[in-house]
């Protein structure tokens, strides 16, 4: 007990350091403050593992038509966690579900650590799956977050669970970075440092659910959805929201994914790798608090609009590829542009589902991962044949499509 308040104490002083928030918002952030730590945790892990899977499979197996086969069955993973995760919320509470999911990312991680050592092409595919049912939780804590406090608040409260990612940012791929030589002499791969703090992250993510929740937190309580709401059919609000959410994520992807690939082609380390997919999660996630007070202030429609301008810019300098200082700036802007409309949209999303009383953050999330798993599952194919440049153009294409329908819809669906 001791220690659970102690952690809150510095929790919240740390908070009021570094945000603008009032002290009267503490009494909300203490409601969520366990799912934010788990957040933390699971980022840095899963962050690591991504920074370096695509290069693990080149470590396994020669064949380039693979690089993507690992992450995609990581995104298919997440699929797979959104449907168990759901059951688990619906028949037992939330709490378990975020424990049990998170847990199982730590598993998946091991894995991943044993496919290296034993040179497994089929267990790094197992265990990138594994991984990616642990990350559907990590992506179920915005909207639980969002759950547990007042209605003025759920923005915020969404959006830190966001910005709390950003610990991935910074201390995943730099720790793989740091420790990475020293785990090549240990066990022949530089790369296999990343499993074993996906591991750690993971569990300590459950740890954090699992210790910290509060016993009369609503956590402990089984999700309340409509029953009636038994069919997958959406309606049109529903499926534009999701269309929007799915199509930013997209575009990200393909970019992200495409690049640790390009960047050790033209000969650079894997420290440069590292420290761009730093930049780029920085981006993704170091603004979500003040973006989250905007929404709750203001609506959702500007910062989604701006959001897309980013994405299509992020694009745009990602061209001159070669250029390391426009590569850089290219991926933070990437991940800029999606969090704003990461958190636009989520609070949409949020907001719909609660009024409705609907699980469409479950729905939307699980069509978000189908389109990540397209993306991820021909990286191979067309990166062999359209190369980074190739895929850069496709993704101007998209950015493109997303401003245009958030302009023209912005007025329907966003407040």
């Amino acid at each position: 007990m001791c220690i659970r308040d102690s952690s809150l104490e510095w929790f919240l002083l740390y908070l009021n350091q570094i945000s603008y928030y009032p002290s009267a918002m503490s009494s909300e952030i203490k409601k969520i403050y366990n799912l934010l730590f788990s957040v933390g945790f699971s980022s840095i892990g899963f962050i690591a593992a991504i920074t370096v899977t695509a290069l693990a499979v080149r470590e396994v197996t020669t064949n380039p038509y693979l690089v993507g086969a690992p992450n995609a069955l990581g995104v298919g993973g997440a699929y797979v966690g959104t449907q168990i995760f759901e059951y688990l919320q619906n028949k037992y509470s939330r709490m378990s579900a975020l424990t049990y999911t998170f847990f199982t990312g730590g598993l998946g991680g091991l894995v991943c650590f044993i496919s290296l050592l034993i040179n497994s092409f089929y267990l790094l595919l197992l265990g990138a799956f594994i991984l990616g049912i642990g990350q559907s939780a990590t992506l179920q804590t915005r909207y639980a977050s969002s759950f547990l406090v007042k209605e003025n608040f759920r923005a915020t409260a969404l959006s830190l669970a966001i910005w709390f990612s950003v610990f991935g940012s910074v201390f995943g791929p730099r720790l793989v970075g740091q420790y990475s030589s020293t785990f090549e002499k240990m066990f022949g791969s530089e790369l296999i440092v990343a499993y074993l703090i996906a591991t750690l992250g993971f569990l300590l993510a459950g740890i954090s659910v699992l210790g910290l929740t509060k016993k009369d937190s609503a956590l402990r309580l089984p999700a309340t959805t409509n029953k009636k709401d038994t069919s997958n059919k959406l309606d049109r609000t529903a499926k534009q929201l999701t269309g929007l959410l799915v199509i930013n994520h997209f575009v990200m992807v393909i970019i992200m994914a495409s690049t640790p690939l390009h960047i050790q082609d033209i000969g650079e380390t894997i420290q440069v790798v590292g420290t761009i997919i730093s930049y780029h999660t920085l981006g993704m996630f170091v603004f979500s608090p003040v973006l989250g007070g905007i929404v709750d202030r203001i609506g959702s429609k500007k910062i989604s609009i701006s959001g897309g301008v980013i994405l299509l810019a992020s694009c745009i300098f990602a061209l001159n590829s070669e250029d390391m200082f426009l590569l850089h700036l290219s991926l933070f802007l990437l991940g800029l542009g999606w969090n704003f409309n990461f958190v636009a949209i989520s609070s949409e999303i949020s907001k719909y589902s609660i009024t409705k009383k609907t699980n469409l953050n479950i729905k939307s999330d699980s069509f978000v991962f189908i389109g990540s798993l397209v993306a991820q599952s021909s990286l191979g194919l067309t990166y062999t044949f359209i190369g980074f440049r190739g895929l850069v153009i496709f993704g101007i294409s998209c950015a493109v499509i997303l401003l245009i329908s958030l302009i023209r819809n912005s007025s329907k669906l966003l407040t």
